[in-house]
């Protein structure tokens, strides 16, 4: 199934943070945790993992929002946003030194909220495109979870969800238990990020092993589905499940 976008407050103005968790909520985000200074944000992101995080620069205490985003580069594979009343050449400057994904000018509406969210993926998807996957400006692999652009919104997909993938041409076709989705790359690019538990058992099926209901020769059950299997495949598949044949 897709899940909602986990998204990470650090904002030390509680009237603004409460604005921002309404507005995201609206949006169809979810609020995984709401900080007010640089220790409280580490241990969230140690604690609950998100997906996106909007960090204050101006933070009371010995370190500010700068601080937290250099230890999200520093330590995380996470994009993160910079949210600031102060848009002057300076600030810009020591800020974009931390290299985040975007900035969210104070004060700021509902639609400018959702903006930068997304330009903040997108640019994600794009590097990590660069880096690993040559699939386009709708994809994310962030952690355990890959972003399709869907109706003009990143969904994330959790891969544990994830039951099996279907080849189309340049295409992969992503099904869950409830939903597809369409993703541009080849099935070959894909399998070569996904988790071990992911196995190819054709030229054009993935599938998720940990769904895996029973196979023979010709076929593998997933779910409620019946997927061919190629002569190729399946030693790799008795191999992958470590079957000893008697």
């Amino acid at each position: 199934m897709s899940k909602k976008i986990q998204v990470l407050l650090v904002e030390d103005e509680l009237i603004i943070a409460d604005y921002m968790q309404e507005c995201l909520q609206k949006l169809g985000y979810e609020v995984c945790g709401v900080c007010i200074n640089y220790s409280e944000a580490i241990e969230a992101l140690h604690s609950s993992l998100p997906d996106i995080v909007l960090v204050d620069i101006t933070l009371k205490g010995a370190k500010n929002g700068i601080d937290v985003g250099n230890y999200i580069r520093q330590n995380y594979q996470i994009p993160f946003v910079f949210a600031t009343s102060h848009s002057d050449k300076n600030t810009i400057d020591t800020a974009k030194k931390a290299l985040p994904y975007a900035y969210l000018i104070k004060p700021f509406s509902e639609e400018d909220l959702y903006a930068v969210i997304e330009t903040a993926l997108m640019h994600y998807g794009r590097q990590k495109s660069k880096e690993e996957l040559p699939a386009g400006d709708d994809t994310v692999l962030i952690n355990n979870a890959v972003f399709i652009k869907h109706k003009s919104k990143f969904v994330k997909i959790i891969l544990d969800d994830l039951v099996y993938v279907e080849a189309n041409d340049n295409y992969c076709n992503l099904f869950t238990a409830s939903a597809g989705y369409a993703l541009k790359t080849t099935l070959k690019t894909l399998l070569d990020l996904l988790p071990e538990y992911f196995l190819r058992v054709h030229r054009s099926y993935v599938i998720n092993l940990r769904h895996l209901k029973g196979f023979d020769a010709d076929m593998v059950s997933v779910l409620n589905k019946e997927l061919p299997i190629g002569k190729s495949f399946f030693p790799m598949l008795m191999e992958r499940l470590k079957i000893i044949q008697g």
